[in-house]
């Protein structure tokens, strides 16, 4: 097994050109941007392992020169629309870096999976990539990236942090755009503070699972008729924090300003500050009910 970075660089709409300059001049100028785009390839000691119809597949055996070779890609090709009387050729690249199996100069492996669904969730002009394969890059070469949330990818038990890689040099329509340190750091000073019944509680990176219940090996025990052994779980990932009820009767949750919601054996996100009561819908003994804010 070998650790490498998978990148996919695609022609976006690549049926349009087709359509709107017919099959000749659409072939030529795909070739045509694609043969271009090797150049950044080399230039950042990257390896092109094939070309697959309208996109090509390269590895790096470094993060961040792959990260290079795909902000390249992208100015080549607008410097390429805007200099050259040529149709224009919009790019969507994904990335991932994970250990690969490396057979007859081609690769396999999940990261070849998880690369090639990254470039499906780009757009043109696009560079999608996710928090473990930033976790990979030097902090003196992070690229500034915006984060755009956790997405569930087939084949993973785990949810996948995605994020934008900004290439662009104006980024000021860009909302949530920061370095990958400050976001880490921005999240580890993130915490759910709680408490129930005169004790204290705290939901954070470094206690990022609490759970409630009867029994006596849970971290938040609420000794209530109602209450299963096993009522819940207080789960903090990626910036949010989330309630997860798995319990018998069920659980009430009432956020600042809003009603009650009943939740049963199901998961809801926690915002600013409220109450959750186990078991039964009542609020009116705030000591049998759990106190909870976010703190930033």
């Amino acid at each position: 097994m070998s650790q490498l970075c998978i990148l996919f660089a695609d022609v976006a709409d690549s049926t349009a050109l087709f359509d709107r300059y017919g099959d000749d001049v659409a072939r030529a100028t795909i070739a045509a941007a694609l043969n271009e785009l090797l150049e950044d390839v080399h230039l950042y000691s990257g390896h092109l392992v094939k070309t697959i119809g309208d996109e090509i597949m390269c590895t790096f055996k470094r993060t961040e020169n792959a990260i290079k070779a795909a902000v390249a890609m992208q100015n080549r090709m607008l410097v390429r629309e805007v200099e050259a009387d040529l149709p224009a050729v919009q790019l969507r690249i994904g990335l991932h870096c994970g250990e690969v199996i490396v057979e007859d100069d081609d690769v396999f492996g999940d990261a070849v999976n998880v690369a090639a669904r990254m470039t499906t969730f780009a757009k043109k002009q696009q560079i999608i990539t996710n928090q473990v394969t930033l976790q990979s890059c030097p902090d003196n070469q992070l690229p500034m990236f915006r984060s755009l949330g956790e997405v569930e990818i087939k084949g993973k038990s785990k949810a996948i942090g995605m994020v934008e890689i900004l290439w662009q040099q104006d980024t000021s329509k860009l909302t949530r755009v920061t370095s990958s340190l400050d976001i880490k750091s921005i999240l580890d000073a993130m915490e759910l503070c709680m408490h129930i019944n005169g004790k204290q509680y705290r939901l954070n990176s470094n206690k990022p699972l609490l759970t409630i219940g009867r029994a006596d090996d849970c971290d938040i025990q609420v000794k209530l008729l109602r209450t299963s052994r096993y009522h819940g779980e207080l789960i903090y990932k990626g910036g949010n924090f989330k309630y997860q009820d798995n319990s018998t009767n069920g659980s009430w949750i009432q956020q600042k300003n809003t009603t009650p919601v009943r939740l049963h054996r199901d998961s809801i996100l926690l915002h600013s500050e409220g109450w959750i009561a186990f078991g039964q819908m009542d609020f009116t003994d705030k000591n049998k009910l759990l106190h909870f804010k976010v703190k930033k």
